[in-house]
């Protein structure tokens, strides 16, 4: 039984990585510099031709795109309780963040940070722009809304691999000179994902060696 998960320090792999940290899982652990262009090489591409991260390899069989990497990894290591899976309700709840967060939060951050992406006209990048930062204030507003007066956590009293996700945009609201202090209730859930020791590993292991067996 052989895991290798593939991602990229600062980006949305990070949950992946915090789920097989909560386990304890051994695993490899592939780090691509997206900036030198590791995810356009021959050699990643043939792993994930879309050449996006996370991407995790289980008995060399390979699933990209997060919702089925972080199912994978919880239903692989049931007894970290990474996802709700026992209950039916709070499982809907995880996989309407999961899909929210990849479909749409996400390509919110991309029209600010690729507007290439969106259009071929250079004159209608700041429109992009400005339309996809007007987005994520939204988010960043609904995701307040949602931990104001309940649990600790988005899905209540337990933690889930969908609070490590929230905190990848938590991240990344410096880059879009957001004001993180005007969500109070998402920045106190921001320091205590941050707080758990194995969310500490997985923001250690960003910036490890390329290569590296985990807990071997």
């Amino acid at each position: 039984m052989s895991l290798t998960l593939y991602f990229a320090g600062g980006s949305c792999s990070l949950p992946a990585l915090v789920g097989l940290e909560e386990a304890g899982a051994q695993f490899e652990a592939v780090r691509l510099v997206l900036a030198d262009g590791d995810q356009r090489t021959p050699e990643y591409l043939a792993i994930n031709p879309r050449g996006r991260v996370p991407v995790l390899a289980l008995d060399g069989q390979t699933v990209g795109e997060n919702v089925a990497v972080l199912t994978a990894i919880a239903n692989r290591f049931p007894q970290a309780k990474l996802l709700p899976f026992g209950d039916e309700v709070l499982l809907g709840r995880a996989y309407e963040l999961i899909g929210w967060f990849s479909s749409g939060v996400h390509v919110s951050f991309a029209q600010v940070f690729r507007p290439e992406r969106f259009s071929r006209d250079e004159s209608a990048w700041p429109a992009i722009r400005a339309g996809g930062r007007e987005n994520v204030l939204a988010a960043f507003a609904e995701i307040e809304q949602r931990l104001q007066g309940g649990g600790p956590w988005l899905l209540g009293e337990a933690f889930s691999l969908v609070d490590p996700y929230a905190l990848v945009f938590h991240r990344w609201a410096p880059r879009l000179e957001i004001d993180v202090s005007a969500y109070p209730a998402f920045t106190a859930h921001a320091q205590r994902v941050l707080a758990r020791p194995a969310v500490g590993r997985a923001v250690t292991r960003e910036s490890s060696p390329q290569r590296l067996v985990v807990n071997a």
